[in-house]
């Protein structure tokens, strides 16, 4: 991972309509203090530049109200002590939209759930952004247009990917050092990610079994077909971590630019190989949908029963989110699951 790749950041930009350009210059809610900002952290060095996929952008000084646009850009931002004042709605029913593995990070914030909890990726809220008055914008975890870019940098400095990750293809050990040096503490973050490979080494060294074995992570969303995780999707790269070989096409059909492969069940053959899990802890019913179809059944690894089956929400949850805080919880819970599966 280009870990020691430095961003550089700037705001420069287009104004916004009127009548946003209006509203970002109404004063904050009363009882905004409450809702996050910084908890105790220890101060970065500023001013920061960094360079992304749309530009530079330039944080002048410790920002102090951020929200987080990506779909768990929180995650980062809480292990490094800091609270944002508004999240994006991803998925799961928690209050803040915060998990349990991040609930103590969280401590008493109470950050606003952007757009009444209904997540629309071509039309951010940018009016309830601007009424919050952030200093920092982060939206790294996401698919920020360059047009999304241009309005929301007015409202404040934006941070997003550089080329190499945009379009929710940011890897969690980027989106964590990324979070870092917004802050000025990229040294901090990168400490974290150290602390976390490190987790993964030594899970993958304790169970060399895993080495060089075959792993497909897959999901179900429509019936007829079943969706496979690869690239820098965050579900293959953790069994990447841990030492097996995660195919990055299956047969004919390539991965699009988010790293997902669409296999028709017709094709479900293609799935066998020396461990298959599946990640249906949002999908209650996929277990009874996908046991019911002839094909699968007949499975080499069905028979071998090298099937994992994540169906416990958090537990899911953690292993989908795959950021700093998230994968620590994973690891603790799925390595076990993952050595009886495959004994």
């Amino acid at each position: 991972m280009p870990l020691s790749r430095r961003l550089r950041s700037v705001m420069p930009f287009v104004a916004l309509v009127t009548a946003v350009a209006l509203t970002a210059c109404s004063s904050a809610p009363a009882d905004q203090e409450d809702a996050g900002g910084t908890s105790g952290a220890e101060g970065g060095s500023f001013p920061v530049t960094i360079d992304h996929a749309y530009g530079t952008t330039t944080i002048e000084s410790e920002p102090k109200k951020i929200v987080t646009l990506g779909l768990s850009d929180q995650d980062p931002l809480l292990a490094l002590g800091v609270a944002p004042i508004a999240v994006a709605p991803w998925w799961g029913d928690y209050d803040y939209a915060t998990w349990p593995w991040a609930q103590d990070e969280l401590g008493d914030a109470k950050p606003t759930i952007l757009n009444g909890g209904e997540r629309n990726d071509d039309h951010p809220p940018v009016e309830e952004i601007a009424e919050l008055e952030p200093d920092l914008i982060i939206s790294l975890y996401n698919g920020t247009t360059e047009e999304q870019y241009q309005q929301l940098s007015e409202i404040a400095p934006l941070v997003v990917p550089d080329k190499e990750y945009t379009n929710f293809s940011i890897t969690w050990q980027e989106a964590t050092r990324a979070t870092g040096e917004a802050l000025g503490r990229e040294d901090e973050a990168l400490d974290l990610v150290d602390d976390l490979e490190k987790s993964f080494a030594d899970a993958a060294s304790d169970h060399p079994e895993f080495k060089g074995k075959k792993a497909v992570v897959a999901e179900r969303f429509e019936a007829g077909e079943s969706v496979v995780r690869t690239g820098n999707d965050v579900r293959a790269q953790f069994f990447s971590q841990l030492g097996f070989d995660v195919p990055k096409s299956i047969a004919e059909f390539e991965p699009n630019d988010a790293g997902e492969v669409y296999v028709p069940d017709e094709r479900m053959d293609e799935l066998s190989k020396d461990l298959l899990v599946w990640n249906a802890g949002f999908s209650p019913d996929a277990k009874k949908t996908v046991e019911g179809l002839g094909l699968y059944r007949d499975l080499p690894v069905v028979a071998d029963d090298h099937v994992l089956w994540v169906e416990d929400e958090v537990l899911s949850g953690a292993f989908s989110w795959g950021t700093i805080l998230s994968l620590q919880y994973a690891l603790d819970e799925m390595v076990p699951q993952i050595a009886k599966t495959v004994d």
